[in-house]
């Protein structure tokens, strides 16, 4: 598992189902690691294509459940792929942006506490210009992806 493979791990971004953050709780403690840090995934674009809990009550019900049943995790933001149109993303990036106020309110943690990731080669500097903590620029830093090779 990745857990174990990768023994530097740190924070993995895209937890969206209990299961998902029960198996790497477990997985953590049956290694005796330190809590590993999480980013709940949130649907922010409601995108089939896309994975993630929804916005509202079952983001917050996910973080409670990583707070209080994964002694494994440590939560320690939010994360989401807006709209690939330049014209969604802000409301893409304000729905987490309220996502993060709804968890800390719920779950007693200070305002701005938790990292919001959000935006990526093409839209970071919108990103970080709204709060972003965390973006991933991949293709700025690598290239473009060439799926022709798969």
């Amino acid at each position: 598992m990745l857990v174990k493979g990768v023994p530097n791990l740190a924070v993995v971004e895209t937890v969206d189902t209990p299961k998902l953050a029960n198996r790497l709780s477990n997985a953590v403690a049956d290694l005796g690691r330190a809590p590993l840090g999480v980013m709940v995934q949130v649907n922010t674009s409601g995108e089939e294509s896309k994975f993630g809990v929804d916005p509202g009550a079952p983001v917050v019900d996910l973080c409670r459940h990583i707070s209080a049943e994964c002694p494994g995790l440590r939560l320690c933001g939010l994360m989401t792929i807006g709209m690939p149109d330049y014209t969604s993303r802000p409301e893409n990036f304000t729905c987490l942006i309220n996502c993060r106020a709804e968890v800390e309110k719920a779950l007693g943690l200070a305002e701005g506490s938790l990292e919001l990731s959000m935006g990526m080669s093409g839209d970071f500097e919108q990103a970080t210009e709204m709060g972003a903590t965390s973006v991933r620029v991949g293709s700025t830093i690598f290239g473009a992806r060439d799926y022709s090779k798969k």
